[in-house]
């Protein structure tokens, strides 16, 4: 790289790190987390059960052949830059997804690196398991009823690993039977 652009490069740099971290559009984004890893929390919602919560959504934002995924997921996105615990974070992606309750995080129990072009986006993620309790009965944004449903076993989903998320929640969860009412 040209020391002229480098030099662009670490001045943009700082000036996101100065903006806490904000990054100013969604290209910049993009090509950010081609070259550095981000990370996500996929939040493995249970009931005192243990059942786990999926959601269903139309990807219609994705580019290309992605745009046309309709499944059942583990709801979730990014880990931001803010100073904010797990269980803040997971909070967050839950509340953004239409999940109004409280919860109460127990434990990160899969994490899994993406490769290089395995995500739509281009991303270089790390999609981080998070289970986290409930409080209280599923309260969810109106309208949103439908969207959300508790299982005790994997849907298959089209959504880019995430049929195998679930196979890894299910499994910690056979090993950790005693946090649920089962």
């Amino acid at each position: 790289m040209e020391a002229t652009k480098l030099t662009v490069l670490k001045d943009a740099l700082r000036e996101i790190i100065d903006a806490g971290g904000y990054i100013p559009d969604q290209e910049s984004f993009n090509l950010l987390y081609q070259v550095v890893r981000g990370a996500a929390a996929e939040v493995c919602a249970v009931n005192e059960r243990g059942e786990l919560l999926l959601h269903y959504r139309e990807f219609t934002e994705w580019p290309g052949e992605w745009g046309k995924v309709k499944s059942w997921y583990i709801p979730g996105g990014l880990i931001r830059t803010k100073d904010r615990t797990m269980e803040e974070e997971c909070h967050g992606n839950l509340k953004k997804d239409g999940v109004l309750n409280q919860i109460q995080f127990i434990e990160v129990c899969h994490s899994y690196p993406w490769k290089r072009g395995e995500h739509p986006f281009g991303w270089l993620f790390v999609s981080n398991l998070c289970v986290c309790r409930l409080v209280g009965e599923l309260c969810v944004a109106d309208g949103m009823e439908d969207k959300f449903k508790f299982v005790d076993e994997i849907v298959p989903s089209t959504v880019p690993h995430h049929t195998k998320f679930q196979e890894e929640f299910f499994k910690w969860r056979n090993r950790n039977a005693h946090l649920f009412n089962r």
